[in-house]
This record gives C-alpha cells, sequence and structure tokens, in this order.
C-alpha cells in the first residue's frame, strides 16, 4: 500500500523563470525515470526572431539596422526591430544568410507565428517561426 510520501505532490524547480514552450511528459501519478525531459523551458523575455534572406539581398542588411515586423494578429504591429546577429556565411544548400533580430519583451508574439519583415533598403520575407528562438526562414 503506497505511504503519503509516495502520493505526495512534489514541485520541480527551474533555474530561470520562464515559460514551458513543451510538456515532453504526463506524469501525473506515475513515476518517471531519472533524467528524462520534463519541459522545454524558455524566456518570453529573450526572444529572437532569426530569419535568412537570398545572398543578393544579404550584403544590404548591417548590423543595428532598423528592421519591423508584422504579426498577424498582434496587437502593435508592426514591431520595430534592431538587427542583432548575423551568420557570416551563406548557407551552402540554399544560398540564403541567417540574420536575427531582438523581439521587445512583454510582446504577444508566440512561437511558431508567421512574421513579414521589412528592412530599408527594402527587403521582404515571409518568414514562420517554429522554435523557441523564433527561428523563421523565408518562404
Amino acid at each position: 500500500m503506497p505511504t503519503q510520501a509516495d502520493t505526495a505532490e512534489h514541485s520541480i524547480q527551474a533555474p530561470w523563470d520562464g515559460s514551458i514552450a513543451r510538456a515532453h511528459a504526463r506524469v501525473e501519478g506515475r513515476e518517471v525515470a531519472a533524467r528524462t525531459l520534463l519541459f522545454e523551458l524558455f524566456d518570453p523575455n529573450s526572444l529572437v526572431l532569426r530569419f535568412s534572406v537570398d545572398g543578393s539581398q544579404a550584403q544590404a542588411l548591417v548590423l543595428g539596422q532598423r528592421l519591423q515586423a508584422r504579426f498577424d494578429g498582434v496587437s502593435g504591429s508592426p514591431l520595430e526591430l534592431r538587427l542583432t546577429r548575423a551568420w557570416p556565411a551563406l548557407d551552402p544548400e540554399t544560398g540564403r544568410r541567417v540574420f536575427e533580430a531582438g523581439l521587445p519583451a512583454q510582446t504577444d508574439v508566440a512561437i511558431g507565428m508567421v512574421a513579414r519583415v521589412r528592412a530599408e533598403p527594402a527587403i521582404v520575407g515571409q518568414l514562420a517561426a517554429s522554435t523557441p528562438l523564433m527561428e523563421a526562414m523565408s518562404t
């Protein structure tokens, strides 16, 4: 017969404040093996929009450059962003260069949302976000 200690609820301490991106295991009333992945966490105040542009347009973008990202259904859209990171080389398979722009804290953007990014000079692409880092690739 299970003891009260066996059936007690236990809390899990996360290494930082964040949100659950994905739950991997339902553990209600069960034991799980040590080191089982239970949740994927992310810090909603440190999301980035990762996108790629064709190599012929990539040289027009520079770090610190202002961008606009329009997310369907997000209040305050388009968002003003700054280009914060650029991959050093084109992807050999696609001929595209990957960039990142930081998203403002407390934005209503959710992982998986689609964005349209605009920069001056005009570079426009439609992006599908897919990971906790808001990875996005132009279609």
